[in-house]
């Protein structure tokens, strides 16, 4: 009203300020939303960064975690092995003994065959005695010597014929009282 659409250019510049107040206001809403979208891009980029720093926190527990598991089990391993190698050699001293053993067991062996082969020598001899002794008969008043046998037992071998003297009277008559 106080201009007059009369004069041309008026009109044109009246539209041109208002076109550029209108544009300002679009500007500085383009720019708010701006704002508003680097703000939400901001927190998302906060929030994203949060996460990752839990993650990070939660990999270097786990991280410590398996560390502290590992020196167990190589302390464990390292105790298994000391372990192992008492055994072994204990196993080892064993087997010396049971080495020992068997050496003196065939040493025993040996003298048991080498008793068993004199005992039977010995029967044999005792047999021959016993045969001489009565096939020459006992005389008047001599003394008779008595052979007896026994059976022998010992275990895991046969049976072993030892002979033994047993001094005995025969029944002979009484000695003389006017000698």
């Amino acid at each position: 009203t106080k201009f007059e659409i009369t004069d041309p250019v008026v009109p044109k510049q009246w539209y041109q300020r208002r076109v550029r107040g209108n544009s300002a206001k679009n500007k500085v809403s383009q720019l708010e939303i701006r704002i508003r979208q680097l703000e939400n891009d901001c927190a998302a980029e906060a929030k994203g960064r949060a996460d990752a720093q839990h993650a990070l926190k939660n990999l270097d527990r786990v991280i410590k975690e398996k560390e502290f598991n590992a020196e167990e089990d190589m302390k464990t391993v390292q105790r298994l092995q000391g372990q192992i190698d008492f055994q072994n050699n204990k196993m080892k001293a064993l087997r010396r003994n049971i080495d020992d053993g068997e050496a003196q067991i065939a040493v025993m062996q040996n003298k048991l065959r080498k008793a068993i082969g004199d005992v039977e020598e010995a029967e044999e001899r005792a047999a021959m005695l016993e045969t001489q002794l009565v096939r020459g008969g006992s005389g008047g008043g001599s003394r008779v010597t008595k052979i007896t046998t026994r059976r022998v037992m010992y275990s895991g071998y046969p049976s072993i014929r030892a002979s033994s003297r047993v001094p005995s009277r025969a029944t002979s008559p009484a000695p003389k009282a006017d000698e």
